[in-house]
């Protein structure tokens, strides 16, 4: 079981890192409307990253931040989260 967390939690993390080229070299079709609803089409936020930072105006500069540190914050959550179930189900031989 750690082991499954932890290859989760680095397969997780590494495509949260790895959308950044993708979006750059491939960013054909997405969704710019605001979705209604739960089950309403919406795009990602790695998407909506790299349309707010390639506004040129400047008050897209203090969303394109927050954005970044909303996902920073969740990437620091899943992996504390990932150590203490890590932890929790390790044998002790």
């Amino acid at each position: 079981m750690p082991g499954i967390l932890t290859g989760t939690i680095i397969g997780l993390s590494q495509a949260l890192g790895e959308t950044a080229p993708l979006l750059m070299i491939g960013m054909v079709a997405f969704i710019a409307d605001i979705p209604g609803g739960f089950g309403d089409p919406a795009t990602v936020m790695p998407v909506q990253i790299f349309l707010w930072a390639d506004s040129p105006e400047r008050a897209f500069v203090e969303k394109t931040s927050g954005a970044i540190m909303v996902l920073l914050g969740f990437l620091v959550i899943m992996n504390a989260f990932a150590i203490f179930l890590r932890k929790k189900f390790e044998r002790r031989w």
